[in-house]
């Protein structure tokens, strides 16, 4: 076993860090397909979104620049994606519509998203369709939303529009002019709402995304930009955050988790900064909303307890940057059909949940009231500490995440309720007798035991 004593690293780190408000709207998500896939009058669906807590939620998600207010679903043509995407997304836009007419779902998914939006109280953010649709129907969308009472906090211009799916017909230029037209639209009758354009990723080394953003960075017109940041753990061919083929690396499984768990830990530490701060250089550090975030789109990491650890270590990170920029973040899906994506899953008509799901029930307990940012360090190798207090002190959450296999003992001496979610090994993935643990404790005692592989959470309150 090892054993740290928490009264020094407290010490030492608070002389270190200072303090900051955790902004809430860190904590939501996409709700991509989701009403394709799940019932809203459902009530285990919906008790399962409201255990989650959201406080910001997104619509229509990764269909954005295809929805439509008119017609079922999601209003999705199959004319418009063979003439602004490539031709795979047609099977994928065909399989959705039969799906949802087998539903007999006549109505258009806005009307479930708005039930959900107030189930939750959580804010909204809308992705616009700029290139099939018009700026007369995103005003009436826009309109629908405020007159169902939604607090929507913001409007994306487009979704991934530099990705090479839309090369054929979309450039910088005409994004901009396009983005500028629907934003200028929406400011005449919205003059408060803020709009974000899509910014293109600054880790691929490419001249022509390098060129989208340093046109797009000399306009004005938008409050903010969208990024879409993907941690690339194992290595191969990827195409917008998806692993099309994967290298194999390491002698065994084990030692392959191993390598990307190192991956991981680096893009959150460092990796991600680093691309966060080339973003502020070029945009003058113009707001950022992380709209879609995860993991790289694997079946070899998706449903992981390597994908657990890294969701619930980079939001709680996300939390603790000091004079951060990135204002919204919205997690990658909700519920849907992708196992490396969604949180909930149908499996032969029963609601699954993914390894996410109970990391981001013990992750919500940071944003559920106003704290404070108090100290973070990583007191062990592979083992990180951080710190969250109100204003008056009387409630604090320590947070633990350890990547090592190895258990952790922590001096603390401290009254609370205990969270913590473990696995064996990090390539198990939470399906059958592999899930892993959930458990919530009353804690009364001088040490906390950190499972390997494992987040913790201890809420004190005096």
């Amino acid at each position: 076993m090892r054993k740290t004593t928490f009264v020094l690293l407290f010490l030492i780190s608070t002389n270190v860090i200072g303090q900051h408000i955790v902004n809430p709207n860190l904590f939501g998500f996409r709700a991509s397909l989701a009403f394709i896939f799940f019932d809203i009058q459902d009530s285990v669906f919906m008790n399962n979104v409201q255990s989650i807590s959201p406080n910001v939620l997104s619509f229509p998600g990764g269909m954005g620049n295809f929805y439509h207010l008119d017609g079922a679903g999601y209003g999705l043509k199959l004319d418009e994606i063979e003439k602004y995407h490539k031709k795979s997304k047609v099977k994928t836009v065909a399989t959705l519509n039969r799906l949802i007419a087998e539903k007999n779902d006549s109505i258009n998914y806005i009307y479930d998203f708005i039930i959900m939006a107030k189930a939750t109280k959580s804010s909204v953010i809308y992705n616009a369709n700029i290139i099939s649709s018009t700026t007369k129907e995103v005003l009436q969308i826009i309109k629908i939303l405020l007159d169902n009472d939604i607090q929507l906090i913001g409007v994306e211009l487009g979704g991934e529009l530099s990705n090479r799916s839309y090369d054929h017909f979309m450039n910088i230029e005409k994004y901009i002019s396009l983005s500028k037209l629907y934003a200028t639209a929406i400011k005449q009758v919205f003059r408060e709402l803020p709009v974000a354009v899509v910014s293109a990723p600054n880790n691929r080394g490419l001249n022509k995304l390098k060129d989208w953003n340093d046109k797009l960075a000399k306009e004005s017109y938008y409050e903010a930009i969208v990024i879409h940041p993907y941690a690339k753990v194992v290595k191969g061919k990827d195409v917008a955050g998806r692993m099309l083929t994967v290298i194999s690396e390491g002698t065994g499984k084990k030692e392959a988790y191993l390598i990307y768990k190192d991956r991981a830990v680096k893009y959150i530490t460092a990796d991600f900064k680093e691309e966060i701060i080339k973003y502020n250089k070029t945009f003058k550090n113009k707001e950022i909303w992380l709209t879609e975030w995860n993991i790289q789109m694997s079946k070899v990491t998706g449903n992981t307890l390597l994908q657990a650890l890294f969701v619930s270590h980079q939001l709680i990170e996300l939390a603790s940057l000091k004079e951060s920029n990135i204002n919204i973040a919205t997690f990658h899906n909700l519920a849907g059909r992708t196992l490396s994506g969604a949180m909930m899953m149908k499996n032969n008509n029963k609601t699954r949940m993914n390894a996410t799901f109970n990391s981001m029930k013990i992750v919500k307990e940071l944003f559920t009231d106003s704290l404070f940012f108090e100290h973070k360090l990583e007191f062990k190798k592979e083992c990180f500490e951080y710190c969250f207090v109100s204003a008056d002190k009387s409630k604090k959450l320590y947070y633990w995440i350890n990547w090592s296999g190895i258990p952790v003992k922590i001096d603390v001496n401290r009254k609370g309720k205990k969270l913590e979610y473990f696995g064996e090994n990090l390539f198990d993935k939470n399906i059958g007798d592999s899930q892993f643990k959930y458990n919530v404790i009353d804690f009364d005692g001088s040490e906390v035991d950190l499972k390997p592989y494992s987040v913790t959470l201890l809420e004190v309150i005096k």
